[in-house]
């Protein structure tokens, strides 16, 4: 297939690599007459050098009735999500937009309208949905495993200082307000996989804003409760701050808990009956966290093809863009 990728940064350099290696047409579209940062340049030169070299477009319109992609790839900075998927929808096009959908709600619904009237396939890339344990988290907790859901606590920790070594963070979008920031819209895997695992919440109380000795204007520490109909309780930790970083996922039943601690790999089940050992659950050996990004791909490769419904549909990348919104317009800055 053909595609064309409008962003290529960290994501866009990852997705590009993968297509390529999957067998795919690439090309990139680069805003702004080709000007960008070292490391970007690096990877085009590279590329070069492998005797790859990246087809370049300057001009949106221009790429699309040139290339004719099957599928656009939006991995530019948040605060462009939705003009770049907005242009390519008007155009036909189908559409894999990188996490989060945007950092407003402007536009979101002229693009669920061109959606439904072109028919396009759309996906979110959310990837933490093709992770192993919390798969198979999931399905326990549907199971009964631990009975019925009464609480879950998740957090959600990383030093933004140690993100990519290749640039200082205070010249990059993710701690600025106005180019779609924040730790809440960039954290937002943790805010998608609670709603996959509940769906949406009926109140949402939040707190936080920026508060570290951190650069930037976006929020970097955030603490929310997500109440459901059923009593169900979800309380949320995002931050910029923390080192080493953390990242688990907690819920408590009627008759167990389990736990998922990304960064010590494992999924661990304990049962209210102190007679019975924990379940402790690992990655497998072989796993890399590549898999999941290569797995999202391949399965926009299936939904294009007719073969699967989109996993994550514009629908759902609307309705944790809501979650997201309803968590920032309490915090302060």
């Amino acid at each position: 297939m053909k595609f064309l990728i409008c962003g290529i940064g960290s994501i866009g350099q990852r997705h590009y690599k993968n297509m390529n290696s999957l067998g795919h047409q690439l090309a990139l579209f680069r805003a702004g007459g080709g000007a960008n940062a070292p490391f970007i340049e690096k990877f085009l030169s590279e590329e070069k050098s492998a005797g790859r070299p990246v087809k370049t477009y300057y001009n949106f319109q221009g790429a699309i009735d040139d290339f004719r992609p099957d599928a656009v790839f939006i991995t530019n900075p948040n605060s462009r999500h939705l003009e770049t998927a907005l242009f390519a929808a008007k155009s036909g096009c189908n559409l894999f937009i990188e996490k989060p959908l945007s950092h407003t709600r402007d536009g979101l619904e002229e693009l669920k309208t061109l959606a439904d009237e072109k028919k396009l396939k759309i996906m979110i890339g959310y990837n933490l949905r093709w992770h192993p344990l919390l798969v198979k988290m999931k399905t326990m907790v549907a199971d009964g495993v631990i009975g019925q859901p009464i609480c879950a606590n998740i957090e959600m920790g990383e030093n933004i200082e140690d993100w990519h070594p290749w640039e200082d963070y205070r010249e990059a979008y993710a701690a600025y307000k106005d180019g779609g920031g924040g730790a809440v819209l960039c954290f937002s895997h943790d805010i998608d996989y609670l709603y996959w695992f509940f769906g949406m919440p009926e109140k949402i109380h939040a707190v936080g804003g920026k508060i570290t000795p951190l650069g930037g204007d976006a929020e970097d520490m955030v603490k929310a409760l997500l109440e459901y109909k059923n009593k169900f309780i979800i309380s949320l930790h995002l931050d910029y701050w923390q080192r080493p970083p953390r990242r688990f996922f907690e819920i408590i039943g009627t008759k167990g808990k389990i736990t998922w601690d990304y960064y010590a790999k494992s999924l661990t089940c304990v049962s209210r009956d102190s007679n019975t050992a924990p379940a402790i659950y690992r990655l497998p050996e072989n796993f890399d966290r590549n898999d999941m990004f290569v797995d999202e791909i391949k399965e926009f490769i299936s939904l294009l093809n007719g073969e699967k419904e989109s996993r994550i549909p514009l629908q759902q990348g609307m309705d944790v863009l809501e979650i997201s919104l309803g968590i920032k317009k309490q915090i302060r800055f």
